[in-house]
């Protein structure tokens, strides 16, 4: 996983907005769950998420 090194000008809100429409771009034929996909293409995302938790 990549470190995000500076912290996001994001909301929770918005990150989870994001998060969801990120969906579309998923291909759930790659094996790959879509948490994993949003990790590893929106670090920084991410970890707005992931500090909520």
């Amino acid at each position: 996983m990549k470190q995000v090194s500076e912290k996001p000008n994001m909301s929770l809100q918005e990150a989870e907005q994001h998060y969801q429409s990120s969906s579309e771009n998923y291909d759930v034929d790659s094996g790959e769950s879509h948490l994993a996909y949003y990790r590893d293409n929106h670090p920084a995302n991410y970890q707005v998420l992931l500090d909520s938790v």
